[in-house]
């Protein structure tokens, strides 16, 4: 029995599960009380007429009378003599030999001696290769050299560096090195098999850590590409495919790497042109994913990759090759930069269409007044959304799974989909409450994400009721909104509103917003990005604004598609102010936000066919502008095509902050709360406040006399935002500036308004910390940590030192000293072991404020006066 008895091979069967052997070979299984059914391979079966009893691990086909167990399963599926079946049933379960192998109990496998899994040794090896990656300047001059040199991509990805120091670290014999050399670690001289290479983790959904992938840093190495020996296990990155719809492939992962870089994302790796890797066709086939877009080397080899590719995945996926020049990804990257490798992203070629909704686990969907359900094959939701349908989509849900045999399985819960805690709380409870694997339970939360969308903008609830006027303001409200805009403290009482709403601190970021949304009464409207990290409040401070803004002119979405903003009702969008959850939910809409943005206007001319001549003719789609536009993101990359476009809102970290925030929270418990005015009430005074500001035009009188910063190329945009926000002042301000006319080109009358010295003076203070945060060639986390290490009085300090005195995290620490470095604020001084010193190069440390270009309040006013 090739060196194994009966007890070796029953407890080799008991590692591999015989369900999900069977799942890994492309069969679909479906319970059916405690079986399963499967339609056979063996022979044409129709009746799904294979039975699997998980609970014994046996089959039988009751059509070809096929049966038998893990071991027969892979002899007659793979058509192996039983010596390779009973190999490769070692192999599946990561078993070594019994020489160096303890047998482990049930339900525990692949336990080496000594206590740790294979997955467990392998994080080991992978954690001690990026601690040598860290004290290797000639791994970090090669990812350098390859234009690769990024904080977040080798600690996201977890890049190391095989220097052959972890020998030192290990006992000269014993069974961690005898595991160790079982996996490939070490090889059979007990030398290190990756010496010498970039080393980088690759993951198993489930599995965790369970292959390694290693590029020789020597260009004269023959062989330059290096894995685990045996079968190529794991998949480059899943740990950032969550959730994906699309899916970029590269050939290779320094390729990977150059496409996440260049802002790609979410990216893997096939490991080569020969095909997916049954680990990767396993995940995709289970994952959310539905479009593949490959970008392989423009050569031969990359074109039949390509096909090879297809005839594997065609029938699940819509597969689109990237049209990218000679060379592959890193070598544009190197050449040309991340924006040129961006850009051919936009040159897709199909290679195969989308698949129908026949191949897809669709549900049926009913509609009704109050809410809809989805009916799955054996779920049915009920889902009941919740008013308001701003800020927030809170949703009922009430599912059931139906068994046979078995009493259904119930779930209830109630969910707010725009918040990433509670999805993650209603998946839990999905997956735990009807017994559904996570992956499909994803899908189904997303499913009801997208229903529930659909459904409350078919209603008007998403961008308030539909063809809705404001409201009739009664005598009393109109008077009460006019005394409010009229007050000479009017900012003051802004304010101490926002305060009273439960927002504290950020008094000019907070204003600034308000004064984004309040633009989208003027011709220009503004936007802004609000920058933090998780936790900070920029979600927080997004949801304010949008609460104090009239129902009808606020949009405010989770995730939003392309084909959201260009098929929608033509004036769907306009004068609205419109608020993303988070960056990422509208990636995808980028180019399309930046075109509202800048013309005020979408117009998009697609094929359709004449429903009575069949004929295929050009239909032309138009939706208008302006917007006013508001996103939040703890992203510390930003396109700058985005970026020029809006005001950069950097939120305040400090601990101070952190101290309002919780006296704040710890205050609203108190019985005194009771007796304030309710948040009801000032949201809707802001409401008919806003809804009695009339669209004007505004002058500036004094605009020839201003002056702004002309050393940046982005500052062409920035005057234009700038002015802009004196606009906006002026706007809030217009019952108490004086109205003015002037006669039009045919004779008409023109009503306008004029922005005074308190609208710049406002404007100027609302505007001077974001330019500077803006323009200012170090980020305001480095200008922090600037500060910091200008404390030192010893000169030289270390970065636990500095550790010490910011409190940070350890990752968002290397992040700001690196990039002090690169832009030689700090110079390291020397290296004892491990631990680097640093010093402040005072010299030309400074960089002047672009505030000094421009016209203080004060001098504008002298001005003014002298001018008459």
């Amino acid at each position: 029995m090739n060196d194994f008895n009966r007890s070796d091979l029953e407890h080799l069967k008991s590692q591999v599960d015989l369900a999900d052997l069977m799942r890994e070979a492309g069969l679909e299984l479906k319970a059916v009380g405690k079986n399963l059914l499967v339609r056979c391979p063996w022979h044409d079966d129709k009746e799904a007429s294979l039975v699997v009893n998980p609970a014994k691990q046996l089959y039988n086909c009751f059509g070809c009378e096929a049966k038998g167990d893990v071991l027969s399963f892979l002899q007659v599926q793979e058509k192996l003599t039983f010596p390779e079946a009973v190999q490769r049933l070692k192999d599946l379960s990561g078993e070594t030999p019994s020489t160096a192998v303890e047998k482990p109990a049930r339900g525990d496998p692949d336990r080496f001696r000594g206590g740790l899994t294979r997955d467990q040794l392998l994080e080991k090896v992978s954690k001690h290769y990026q601690e040598a990656f860290e004290r290797s300047s000639e791994a970090k001059d090669y990812l350098k050299s390859r234009k690769l040199w990024d904080l977040d991509l080798y600690e996201g990805f977890g890049v190391g560096y095989c220097d052959g120091s972890l020998l030192k670290t290990l006992p000269s014999a014993g069974q961690i090195r005898e595991a160790l050399t079982e996996i490939g670690i070490l090889n059979s001289k007990g030398r290190e098999h990756f010496l010498g290479c970039l080393v980088v983790p690759l993951l198993h959904p489930s599995q965790g850590m369970v292959g390694m992938y290693g590029r020789r840093l020597n260009p004269k190495a023959k062989v330059r590409h290096l894995f685990l020996p045996g079968p190529k296990r794991g998949v480059f990155g899943v740990e950032n495919l969550e959730g994906a719809k699309h899916l970029y492939l590269a050939e290779g992962v320094l390729d990977a790497m150059s496409l996440w870089l260049a802002g790609l994302r979410p990216v893997s790796c096939v490991h080569g042109t020969s095909g997916v890797t049954p680990d990767l066709e396993q995940f995709l086939r289970k994952s959310s994913v539905r479009e593949l877009r490959v970008c392989f080397d423009s050569d031969r080899a990359g074109n039949e990759g390509v096909e090879r590719l297809s005839e594997q995945l065609g029938d699940r996926f819509k597969i689109a090759k990237v049209l990218l020049p000679a060379g592959d990804p890193n070598d544009i990257l190197i050449q040309e930069g991340p924006e040129v490798l961006r850009s051919f992203a936009k040159c897709l070629q199909p290679v195969t269409e989308e698949l129908g909704e026949s191949d897809e686990e669709l549900p049926v969907t009913e509609t009704t007044d109050r809410g809809f359900s989805l009916s799955y094959p054996d779920v049915r939701y009920e889902i009941t959304p919740r008013p308001p349908y701003t800020g927030r989509l809170k949703i009922a849900i009430r599912g059931e799974r139906l068994t046979e045999g078995v009493r259904p399985a119930k779930f209830l819960d109630r969910c707010d989909l725009v918040s990433s805690r509670s999805r993650s709380e209603t998946l839990r409870g999905m997956s735990q409450q009807l017994s559904l694997e996570r992956e499909r339970a994803e899908r189904h939360l997303r499913e009801i994400l997208d229903t529930t969308e659909e459904w409350v903008s078919a209603i008007g609830g998403a961008t308030g009721p539909k063809d809705a006027e404001a409201p009739e303001l009664t005598d009393a409200e109109k008077a009460e909104a006019l005394e409010f805009l009229a007050a000479p403290d009017l900012v003051s009482r802004l304010q101490a509103d926002m305060e009273a709403l439960g927002y504290i601190g950020e008094e000019r970021g907070k204003l600034l917003l308000y004064m984004v949304g309040l633009s989208r009464k003027l011709e220009n409207p503004l936007s802004a990005i609000v920058r933090s990290q998780s936790g900070a409040g920029k979600s927080g401070m997004a949801h304010l604004i949008a609460s104090m803004t009239p129902p009808e002119d606020v949009v405010h979405y989770s995730r939003l598609s392309p084909q959201a903003l260009v098929y929608a009702k033509k004036d769907a969008y306009k004068r609205k102010l419109l608020t993303m959850e988070e960056r990422v939910g509208s990636e995808s809409s980028d180019y399309y936000i930046r075109i509202m943005q800048s013309a005020h206007v979408l117009r998009q001319a697609v094929p359709v066919q004449d429903p009575v001549t069949g004929r295929m003719e050009t239909q032309e789609f138009e939706v208008e502008g302006p917007i006013a536009y508001i996103e939040t993101t703890t992203e510390s990359y930003i396109n700058q095509e985005n970026a020029n476009r809006c005001f950069e809102i950097y939120l305040d970290e400090s601990q101070d902050q952190t101290q309002r925030i919780q006296e704040r929270q710890r205050a609203a418990r108190e019985a005194i709360r009771l007796e304030k005015v309710s948040s009801q009430a000032i949201r809707t005074r802001h409401h008919n406040a806003q809804r009695m500001l009339e669209l004007v035009h505004i002058v500036i009188p004094y605009v020839r006399l201003l002056t702004f910063p002309t050393k940046w190329l982005r500052t062409r945009r920035d005057n234009e935002r700038f002015l802009c926000l004196i606009e906006a002042s002026a706007l809030l301000h217009q019952h108490q500036r004086v109205e003015k006319t002037v006669s039009g080109p045919q004779g008409e009358s023109i009503r306008y308004i004029e922005a005074n010295l308190d609208d710049y003076r406002l404007a100027y203070e609302l505007a001077k910390d974001v330019l500077r945060d803006t323009l200012h060639e170090l980020s305001v986390s480095a200008r922090d940590l600037l500060e910091v290490a200008k404390t030192f009085d010893c000169g030289a300090f270390t970065r636990r030192q500095l550790r010490n005195k910011t409190g940070w995290p350890q990752r968002r620490l290397l992040s700001t000293l690196n990039e002090l470095v690169e832009m030689e604020y700090l110079s390291a001084v020397g290296q004892q072991g491990a631990t680097y010193q640093y010093t402040v190069v005072l010299e030309g440390s400074e960089q002047p404020s672009p505030v000094r270009d421009l016209v203080h309040p004060d001098e504008l006013a002298r001005q003014l006066a002298d001018s008459g």
